[in-house]
């Protein structure tokens, strides 16, 4: 009786703490200084008043695409983006995020709340002030737990639970799907020139968008003093340096969660056996508002059930048959909290705590800091099971023995602090490749289904050549080394490519020319090169085809050798097509957008460089690639030169002078130096002023 009631005043003295009205934030508390290139540099005394004037900058720049995450927190998808953004509320029910935020948020410590509380009250403040720019009816007020309810919804998605929803709905559970690439690495005083350390941040995602990356400065005189990129809408940086550490993110491939076959009774409706009793499905009831027309919403009814195993739907191709399904995103809502205890960090050890709390659902994280450390761990909610299990595309659902119920712990994650050789890295590429070699010692004893990627990409190939050289290496030529658009002869897609450079042109009389040119390539990607044009849209033909993506620069291509001279031909038609000549530079040809401002991009799918279009009216247009580059460099004391790029500016406003700003350094590949320094910053800022 006594262990009850104080449990019971324990979760009562955590509901009236969540409960408290936060006071409001006084916007003459926060300072908003921009400095040359827009970016906002954001001065707070507590954290949560400059997360009011984060949320404020974030509005100013990108009011529209910012709303997108916070819509999600809302569940008004429907509402805004009609049947298909009825998916992402229905998705949203499934999960039971809503009730996720209920349950857990007085497990949040107060302060964070507070945290949450000034930046919504930034976004509904600036809302209130620009009621024209909101894009759906009821959007605000936002909430604390609106904001939660949008990470657990997000990090759902990045970690493809929503992939298995659409598998299991749709009846395609033998669909694959890809992702996306970025680059991280670091080197410390071992293998450093002037003995600093220095790492590179270089995500690649979408160019525009929601999911772009926003540059921003944030500081407070309760310890923040964060500088980097954040998702629009992001309430903390995700990615950068404050004076102590840094760290850079990257996607990793593991299986980050099951589906499991329910055995249902013969006879009764809604009962599953589970360790031999039969259990009822709980029904879980919603109503979608779909928007139809312009103007018409329409409710729409949906259920969804939840079981011993996690959520559960019915294949709407077979409705006899219903699957649970299991991701650690449904159990958790700390993703938000970890990073902003990871803004905070002041040295490794509080780094690794916020590591330890396994909120944030995926990326392999890179880290330095001041202290000479550099780290690398493949990171994420990875449930620990059996590889057996695993391997089944669906498992059986009627045991408890084959349902996991804890995660890996970060030590038990593959990972790397210190190597001898002086750098680590991860380019989308094997985990158990992080450093100078191959650990295969060290990938036998580890579970397979914590490596989907088991061997190396060109980026991964071409970096250990550049790295893994007995010369130390300068800061700058650590920077040239993201730049680099260079393919190496090793890596497999080269390899694949052997039938195309080693034939005599004179057997294919018709790509006779187009074959000349492709070997004649140097292996470098550079925009002046007709070479390197025809084999990239040689490449994406056949990626095209075959339904490829980023995964096939690792392994599996599977490809004849007429289908690789058939991609070449139908390359030279397209050129003939579009541009009446083969001898066209990539330059001309390779473009990045943003609105209608363009400029032509640099680099090449899979090179360090590594950028990646589409085909529009004869042009590729940059899809994703470099949507941010940071460079950092420590010493004992702190940082000593920090570098950063946004591939067009920080600005969503074609209007303002930072919509395209940054698009000719981006165009040279070229960075801005950048400061956390409040004295330098307020001293060279373009423009000082308070939210209002």
């Amino acid at each position: 009786m006594k262990n009850t009631l104080i449990t019971f005043l324990a979760i009562s003295l955590s509901l009236i703490s969540y409960a408290q009205n936060f006071p409001p934030i006084n916007p003459e508390n926060v300072t908003i200084a921009r400095d040359a290139w827009g970016v906002p540099h954001i001065f707070g005394k507590t954290d949560a008043e400059a997360a009011y004037g984060l949320a404020w900058a974030n509005a100013e720049d990108a009011f529209d695409e910012m709303q997108e995450i916070l819509i999600v927190g809302k569940g008004k998808m429907g509402k805004y983006q009609g049947i298909k953004g009825a998916e992402a509320d229905f998705f949203a029910h499934v999960i039971q995020a809503e009730a996720l935020v209920d349950e857990k948020i007085s497990s949040l410590p107060v302060d964070f709340l507070q945290y949450l509380d000034g930046y919504a009250q930034g976004i509904n403040r600036y809302a209130e002030l620009h009621p024209e720019g909101i894009k759906v009816k009821g959007l605000v007020p936002i909430s604390v737990k609106d904001i939660l309810k949008s990470y657990v919804v997000v990090m759902s998605f990045l970690t493809d639970a929503s992939g298995a929803l659409d598998k299991i709905y749709n009846g395609k559970l033998d669909d694959i799907t890809t992702g996306l690439g970025s680059n991280a690495f670091a080197i410390n005083s071992t293998k450093s020139e002037d003995g600093g350390t220095y790492l590179c941040i270089n995500p690649h995602l979408q160019m525009t968008g929601s999911f772009s990356f926003y540059e921003a400065h944030i500081a407070s005189e309760e310890g923040l003093n964060m500088s980097g990129s954040l998702f629009l809408g992001g309430t903390s940086i995700y990615m950068g340096n404050n004076e102590h550490l840094g760290w850079g993110m990257t996607w990793n491939y593991f299986d980050q969660g099951d589906i499991y076959h329910l055995k249902m009774h013969p006879k009764k409706k809604k009962m599953y056996e589970y360790d031999g009793e039969w259990k009822k499905l709980e029904t879980k009831k919603t109503i979608l508002k779909v928007r139809v027309g312009k103007k018409l919403t329409l409710p729409v009814p949906k259920k969804s059930y939840w079981s011993e195993l996690g959520p559960v739907v019915k294949s709407n191709k077979d409705k006899k048959q219903y699957y649970a399904f299991k991701y650690p995103s449904f159990y958790d809502i700390t993703a938000p909290y970890q990073w902003y205890k990871m803004n905070k960090a002041t040295n490794f050890e509080e780094f690794r705590e916020a590591l330890d709390m396994l909120g944030i659902g995926m990326f392999n994280i890179v880290y330095a800091d001041k202290e000479d450390n550099i780290y690398y761990v493949s990171y994420g909610q990875v449930p620990y099971r059996q590889d057996s299990l695993v391997a089944l595309p669906v498992i059986p659902g009627d045991r408890s023995a084959n349902v996991w119920t804890r995660l890996h712990t970060v030590d038990e994650l593959p990972h790397n602090l210190n190597p001898d050789c002086g750098f680590v890295f991860n380019t989308n590429n094997t985990p158990f490749h992080s450093d100078c070699d191959m650990n295969i010692a060290y990938k036998l004893r580890s579970a397979k289904y914590t490596d989907l990627r088991p061997s190396d990409n060109n980026r991964s190939t071409r970096l250990s050549e550049l790295l893994n050289v007995e010369d130390k290496i300068s800061f700058e030529q650590f920077q040239a080394i993201k730049f680099d658009n260079q393919y190496s002869k090793e890596t497999y897609l080269v390899k694949k490519l052997a039938p195309l450079l080693e034939v005599d042109p004179a057997n294919y009389p018709d790509i006779a020319d187009a074959l000349e040119y492709i070997q004649a390539w140097d292996f470098e990607a550079d925009s002046n090169d007709v070479s390197a044009a025809i084999l990239m849209v040689s490449i994406d033909h056949l990626f095209r085809k075959k339904g490829y993506g980023d995964k096939q620069f690792v392994t599996d291509i599977d490809v004849t050798d007429e289908e690789l001279f058939n991609a070449v031909r139908e390359a030279k038609g397209w050129f003939l097509e579009h541009h009446g000549s083969i001898e066209i530079p990539l330059g001309e040809i390779f473009k990045a957008k943003k609105g209608e401002m363009e400029v032509t991009s640099p680099g090449f799918p899979d090179a360090l460089a590594a950028n990646y279009g589409k085909r529009v009216d004869g042009k590729y247009v940059l899809e994703y690639g470099d949507t941010y580059t940071h460079f950092v460099k420590f010493d004992k004391n702190g940082v000593v030169e920090m570098r950063t790029l946004v591939p067009f500016g920080n600005s969503y406003h074609p209007e303002d002078d930072h919509y395209f700003s940054q698009a000719e350094l981006f165009r040279k590949q070229e960075t801005k130096p950048m400061t956390l320094d409040q004295e330098s910053i307020i001293e060279n800022a373009k423009s000082i002023y308070h939210p209002k």
